[in-house]
Formats: C-alpha cells, sequence, structure tokens
C-alpha cells in the first residue's frame, strides 16, 4: 500500500495539529502505526484483481435458472470523504455454460467494497465482471447501503438509505428484471433485512 511511512507521518502530523490536552498523549502515540494498518485492510480490494475471483468455474450442467446471493454484508468506504457506508448487495444470475462456487459471489464483493469507492461505480463493477467473466444468460446486482457521510456531516439524515441497481443480459427483460427484483424485495419483507 504505497509507502507505509508517508502515511504514518501524515496521521502524526494531522494529531499533532489537534488543539493541545484535547487527546492523552498516551492514548495517540501508536494512532499513526494503528490506523496506517487499518487502512492497509481497509483499502485491501486496490491490490487485488477481482477477475481472479471468478477464475474458477464449473459446468452448469444444464441448470438455467436464476441463482439468488442475497444479503451479502459489506463495509466500503465513500471516495469523497473516506467515512465508511455499510450495507447488503443482493446478486443473481441466470447461468449459461458455467456456474461458480457461491462464496466467490460475496468474494469479488469484498474485493470491489475494500476500495475507497461510490456505490453507483461498485454496483456496475460487480456486475460487469461477472457477466464478463462468466458468461451467464445475465445477472444483476442491488446495493443497499447507509452512508455516514450523509448521516454524521452535511443533511445529518441517520436513517436515509441508498438503494443502487445494475442488471446485465437476460436480466433487462421485463419478465426477468421483475423476477429478480421481487426476489430481493420478498427477501427484505421476510424479514431476513436487518
Amino acid at each position: 500500500m504505497g509507502d507505509p511511512h508517508l502515511m504514518w507521518e501524515a496521521i502524526r502530523q494531522l494529531l499533532a495539529n489537534l488543539p493541545v490536552g484535547m487527546i492523552s498523549e498516551e492514548h495517540i502515540k501508536e494512532t499513526p502505526t494503528r490506523v496506517t494498518k487499518a487502512f492497509e485492510e481497509y483499502f485491501a480490494g486496490c491490490y487485488q484483481d477481482p477477475n481472479e475471483v471468478l477464475t474458477k468455474g464449473f459446468p452448469s450442467e444444464g441448470y438455467d435458472e436464476m441463482v439468488y446471493v442475497n444479503n451479502i454484508a459489506f463495509v466500503s468506504f465513500c471516495a469523497h470523504h473516506l467515512i465508511p457506508f455499510i450495507g447488503k448487495v443482493h446478486f443473481g444470475y441466470i447461468p449459461k455454460k458455467r456456474i461458480v462456487g457461491l462464496s466467490k459471489i460475496p468474494r469479488l464483493v469484498e474485493c470491489y467494497a475494500r476500495r475507497p469507492q461510490v456505490q453507483e461505480q461498485m454496483t456496475q463493477q460487480i456486475v460487469d465482471t461477472f457477466q464478463t467473466m462468466i458468461e451467464p444468460h445475465g445477472c444483476g446486482v442491488v446495493i443497499e447501503a447507509f452512508h455516514l457521510c450523509m448521516a454524521i456531516r452535511g443533511v445529518k439524515k441517520e436513517g436515509a438509505y441508498t438503494r443502487t441497481t445494475a442488471i446485465r443480459g437476460c436480466f433487462t427483460r421485463p419478465e426477468v428484471k421483475s423476477e429478480f427484483l421481487d426476489g430481493v424485495n420478498k427477501n427484505r419483507e421476510a424479514g431476513l433485512w436487518p
């Protein structure tokens, strides 16, 4: 992750510019090291190739109905303010020739979430990578997230959440899109959404 010493020094200078006496020196003397390590974890996706997550697949064996993986929890960081946004990804696809292990979809989500990000772009990245690598009949993603940059600063609207959608291939057909979105919405109605 770049030069960790530069990040460490930037954090040290930030803390040094706070008013004297605001925070005990004992509490912040190791903060630059802790923050540097935390940022390496938060942004680990910057150093991962999302295509590699989907390199292994399996023959679909003729299965051509919708596959859902819903309620994939994630934490990402708003690229504008470096403040977390937290939510769930709902994903569906209709296989053509290949299926993937179900754990690959949350791994793909995690790869994109672990970057400074905007939700709209993350939504498109997930669906486009899957569509390109797996070549299903179609796929779709719905992301619902709470943005702390909107809750704790600016307009300060704590309960608002953002929903983004991206669909590709046969999911653009009204009946398939409706089946996908109905499945996502029923999942929420069933109490599976916290």
